[in-house]
């Protein structure tokens, strides 16, 4: 069965549209952005990043594939509304570092690294 990506995904994707520039004293120690960017998962429902958790880190219970692609999805979503960017809108560029950023905020709050927004 062929997975198809999260539609939010799809600009990111997209290698012909450039990466944003990153301010790196407003990234935390340690993180690589080719960790955060380059680690999804052709193979999994929506290509959720490897790093997204597979499973509830307070239960131990591990998600579904496509549990984990909605969780994926509903954080990927409530940090773009933090943005003030959701829905996705502007030229793909645009929608490309959006997504490139609430990325890089949901790594950031999947590893502790920073707070919830």
């Amino acid at each position: 069965m062929i997975r198809k990506p999260n539609p939010l995904l799809i600009e990111f994707l997209d290698k012909d549209l450039p990466l944003p520039s990153v301010h790196w004293e407003t990234v935390p120690p340690g993180v690589s952005l080719s960790d955060v960017w380059g680690a999804y998962d052709e193979n999994v429902h929506g290509w959720v990043f490897a790093w997204f958790p597979t499973g509830d880190p307070r239960t131990g219970i591990s998600y579904e594939e496509f549990e984990r692609a909605c969780l994926f999805n509903d954080n990927l979503e409530r940090i773009l509304k933090v943005m003030h960017r959701w829905p996705l809108w502007g030229a793909p560029v645009q929608k490309k570092h959006s997504v490139a950023f609430a990325l890089l905020q949901l790594f950031c709050e999947t590893r502790a690294l920073c707070p919830k927004v």
